[in-house]
């Protein structure tokens, strides 16, 4: 979906790195054509809760209505913070179930907008890292990002300079639209 809605349908044709970033899955693929499909291979990414579950955690922490993504980025915008969680990652798989309590922490001497940063920025600082270790792996590939989180204001920023490739929000918000696509190229 994010190389349809980015015009970027090119890349499903050459190897590249894509981050599935949702309420329930934070992996990291590297994408092989195979044929007129593609083979994706799992390389990184959480090792527990995903990226959407710490989010809408934050979210409820808050008191912001649920499902919390958009929510939590429009509050982060109220923040010039900085801060964030160094969250380990060993190589392109790292660790958030701590950051929800680091987060909770946090929330108690800090804004509702410092502590939605806090959790955005730290998630941004974990995706970041990962896929920098992956591209020492896998030099010169594209980075694709998809899935809800992947709409987020601070990770696209983050991203940027990596010039990353990310799916219109619209298009990100279930399977359905990578379904399609891999369904038409396979007719």
């Amino acid at each position: 979906a994010a190389l349809w809605s980015a015009g970027r349908m090119d890349l499903m044709d050459v190897p590249h790195l894509a981050w599935h970033l949702s309420g329930g899955t934070t992996e990291l693929l590297f994408i092989e054509p195979d044929g007129k499909n593609v083979k994706a291979t799992k390389i990184g990414g959480t090792t527990d809760i995903s990226a959407g579950q710490l989010i809408d955690r934050t979210g409820q922490l808050l008191e912001l209505p649920f499902p919390s993504g958009k929510h939590l980025d429009a509050l982060s915008r109220g923040s010039d913070s900085k801060d964030h969680f160094k969250v380990k990652c060993g190589g392109t798989e790292f660790s958030l179930s701590g950051v929800q309590n680091k987060v909770q922490q946090y929330s108690e001497s800090h804004s509702p907008a410092e502590t939605a940063a806090y959790c955005l920025s730290s998630v941004c600082f974990a995706v970041k890292k990962a896929t920098e270790n992956a591209l020492a792996q896998y030099p010169g590939l594209e980075v694709v990002l998809s899935g809800g989180v992947a709409s987020n204001s601070r990770l696209r920023a983050v991203m940027e300079p990596m010039h990353a490739v990310f799916g219109a929000p619209q298009y990100s918000t279930d399977n359905a639209m990578g379904v399609a696509i891999l369904a038409n190229r396979l007719k």
